[in-house]
């Protein structure tokens, strides 16, 4: 996914188009991140693993813990540019 810079004035109207834009990618996040949590419930209940620590863990869960992981820190930080966002708004209001 590539990042699109648009060179000129920047608004009031451009912030809120690029917030709308990072809470639909926020959206899709959310449900990647549930839709990755059920898929490691149904592995984990598959191989009757659930605990990490064991040598005998799904690789696959352990896999997908680790996207998960990922994808929450990734979360974070766009959720903390999008309030950052939305204080800009509302003080330029």
């Amino acid at each position: 996914m590539g990042i699109s810079y648009q060179i000129g004035n920047v608004g009031p109207g451009s912030v809120d188009r690029a917030a709308a834009r990072l809470q639909r990618i926020l959206n899709d996040y959310h449900r990647t991140e549930t839709t990755l949590i059920e898929s490691i419930e149904a592995e984990e209940h598959l191989t009757r693993r659930n605990d990490p620590s064991d040598p005998r863990y799904s690789m696959l869960a352990r896999s997908m813990r680790g996207r998960l992981d990922n994808l929450r820190v990734t979360i974070a930080k766009l959720e903390a540019e999008l309030a950052a966002r939305y204080q800009g708004l509302s003080s330029a209001a």
